[in-house]
């Protein structure tokens, strides 16, 4: 190795963190040395580190941000990328070797959709010597600084008259875990009308997947939608049919828009609508966000597993 200059090397291990509905993976990026003809530039990616195509469909197991490493002038710039749409919250971990990083480890930030950002710079403590890292990162979906418009009443997520039974509700225990506590399950056959729950931008989606049943081996399958909301939250909605996405990257939608017809993919005990609303906390934790439905009887605040429920 060349003296003054740091060790690297990046291995990749994708693993997806809680269930499917989390848009949470994880890469874990170790050390070797750098021969002479190492590049100044490494990104730390996963699928073989190949840099993904920008798509407007991307499932649960592609990469959604990179952090790349970039040698200036015997510094080393650190910088985050979303390859999404969507705003990413990210943790940033690492262990130093005659390093210093310039802000505080580990590092936790939020990268808006499609946008590429410096976070931080390494520099040699004792430039005579070699040093170097160990690092990994933890990623979700959704911003830090989102805050919730407590005072907005959802639709239910499907069509006005049409009447649902919730089959999960809040701190549901059959597949929600502490990421997702305020999510709401509704029973629907294959093919019904998925409806905006609230308005706002559409950031992601996948409807490729044709898989799905009470297994891990389908935690990653599940076709879904994401909608950024006016406050920085997220809409999620999950387990939709193949090819039934009706809407695309970047798309306005109104409150009540029909945007999807309703399926069984992805880790799925029967055919059902999983929606909730989101928030980043770290690249770990998503904040699941306790929310009012406008019903024909009036609003609820927390839906009652078994009860069915009329939109309006």
């Amino acid at each position: 190795m060349q003296r003054g200059r740091p060790r690297r090397r990046c291995q990749i291990l994708q693993v997806l963190w809680g269930r499917a509905v989390n848009v949470a993976l994880r890469q874990d990026i170790r050390r070797r040395p750098f021969s002479k003809r190492s590049p100044s530039t490494l990104f730390i990616l996963a699928s073989l580190l190949i840099v993904p195509k920008p798509a407007d469909s991307q499932p649960l197991s592609s990469e959604f941000m990179k952090v790349e490493v970039v040698e200036a002038g015997g510094v080393y710039d650190v910088f985050a990328a979303s390859l999404v749409h969507s705003d990413v919250t990210f943790t940033l971990e690492m262990e130093l070797t005659n390093l210093k990083a310039s802000k505080s480890l580990p590092f936790i930030g939020t990268i808006r959709g499609k946008q590429r950002e410096k976070i931080l710079q390494l520099e040699l403590v004792n430039k005579k010597k070699g040093g170097g890292y160990e690092c990994k990162y933890f990623y979700r979906i959704g911003n830090l600084n989102a805050e919730h418009d407590t005072t907005n009443i959802y639709q239910l997520p499907y069509e006005i008259g049409a009447s649902h039974r919730v089959t999960q509700s809040y701190f549901g225990k059959l597949s929600h875990d502490e990421n997702s506590h305020y999510a709401v399950d509704f029973a629907m056959s294959v093919g019904t009308k998925v409806c905006a729950a609230r308005e706002g931008i559409v950031v992601g989606f996948y409807e490729n997947s044709d898989q799905g049943g009470p297994n891990d081996k389908y935690l990653k399958l599940s076709n879904y939608i994401l909608i950024r909301h006016s406050d920085l939250t997220i809409g999620a909605y999950y387990h939709l049919k193949n090819k039934g996405v009706l809407v695309r990257i970047g798309e306005k939608v109104a409150r009540g828009q029909v945007i999807a017809y309703s399926g069984n993919t992805g880790f799925s005990f029967a055919p059902h609508l999983h929606f909730e609303v989101l928030k980043a906390k770290t690249g770990k934790e998503s904040q699941s966000l306790p929310i009012k439905f406008k019903t024909r009887r009036g609003i609820i605040s927390e839906p009652l597993q078994g009860k069915s429920y009329i939109a309006k």
